[in-house]
């Protein structure tokens, strides 16, 4: 599925540089549920912003899917981030206006999708996170848990490769968290390939897999 080598990305704060990722490498196979975890300014936002295509290394490889991603052009690297990953944010990133079912409708209609099966995407999505009861409301009716299910709908209905979670559960009390926790095992149960981004060490150990990041250090912890 993805392959980071050597990775390494500075960044210069006045007179400072700093490290983001400093020779970081990790491989995630398809069907994986992976998490990264590490404090605040570890480096975790930059390896999730490298891996959804969102920045590039300044050094070291990167393949996705077996292909390079230097090898992509500026339209082919948009492409990727809206059909091969899902994105979903601790933030939920819902836009106000829309209600539930246009939040997920809205990326299908940028990539075209015909109408009927936009539809049968939306609902079908809406009706694996539990929340087809509260699709016609906006994103200010519905509780931190419900937006975000709303959000991991909107990030499943594109049938995206890799669904990549940045703090999902970081917004909400434990017992939502632990729900939206299930919706992923559920996820990974159905054949999605998930890597998830937190600072929760309890949230962390819930994945197959648990890459500790530090200093921008990458290191595979025992869970």
């Amino acid at each position: 599925m993805l392959t980071l080598k050597d990775i390494c990305k500075t960044y210069r704060i006045g007179d400072e540089v700093v490290r983001a990722l400093d020779h970081a490498s990790l491989h995630v196979n398809a069907g994986e549920f992976v998490s990264i975890i590490g404090p605040s300014g570890s480096g975790k936002s930059t390896l999730m912003n490298i891996i959804g295509c969102l920045d590039t290394a300044d050094s070291g490889e990167y393949l996705l899917d077996g292909t390079p991603i230097e090898d992509y052009t500026e339209n082919e690297l948009a492409m990727v981030r809206s059909r091969k990953i899902g994105f979903v944010f601790q933030s939920f990133n819902l836009i106000p206006q829309l209600t539930a079912y246009e939040n997920v409708e809205l990326p299908l209609i940028y990539q075209r999708v015909k109408k009927s099966e936009r539809k049968a995407r939306v609902m079908d999505a809406l009706q694996r996170v539990q929340l087809t009861s509260r699709m016609h409301h906006l994103p200010s009716e519905l509780s931190g848990g419900q937006q975000q299910r709303v959000a991991i709908a909107r990030a499943i209905a594109a049938h995206p490769a890799l669904i990549l979670a940045d703090e999902p559960t970081g917004n909400l009390d434990s017992h939502t968290g632990q729900d939206i926790m299930e919706i992923f095992h559920d996820l990974h149960h159905a054949g999605n390939t998930i890597v998830l981004i937190t600072h929760d060490p309890s949230v962390a150990k819930q994945a197959d897999r648990a890459i500790h990041i530090l200093d921008g250090k990458v290191s595979e912890v025992a869970l």
